[in-house]
């Protein structure tokens, strides 16, 4: 887990489609800040973008995304990247939409958590130790 003092960057945006890409870039600036290099960076952009679609599953993108907002918690310390978002609406997010982010990104990050009933999800990544290579 990140520590109490890491920096939190708090972002806020319309449960709708377009607004995953706002998330999406500022986590891979942070991710950049903290050190990660551009394979590690791919690989988080990626699963920021699964995590999003698990955000707004079952969210009508019409009408009731005009009035649902996902509250989006950036948490950076030392190297290590901590992403919490939850979404402002009841209802649960579907079994499916759960797997489809285990099976597309839960190999591109270190760990996470999804609370399916109640629209919540956290992930974190480290960037891996430098290589002799580097």
């Amino acid at each position: 887990m990140v520590d109490a003092d890491a920096s939190e960057i708090l972002l806020r945006v319309p449960a709708r489609a377009p607004y995953a890409r706002i998330v999406r870039v500022g986590a891979a600036a942070l991710a950049l800040h903290q050190g990660m290099g551009f394979e590690e960076i791919d690989d988080l952009r990626l699963a920021i973008d699964e995590a999003m679609i698990v955000l707004l599953d079952g969210i009508d993108d019409d009408a009731e995304a005009l009035e649902v907002d996902i509250d989006v918690v950036f948490r950076v310390d030392d190297g290590r990247f901590e992403l919490e978002a939850t979404r402002g609406t009841t209802g649960t997010v579907t079994e499916a939409a759960v797997h489809r982010f285990d099976a597309i990104a839960g190999g591109l990050v270190d760990d996470y958590d999804i609370d399916a009933e109640h629209g919540w999800l956290r992930l974190r990544k480290t960037p891996a130790p430098p290589t002799d290579d580097d």
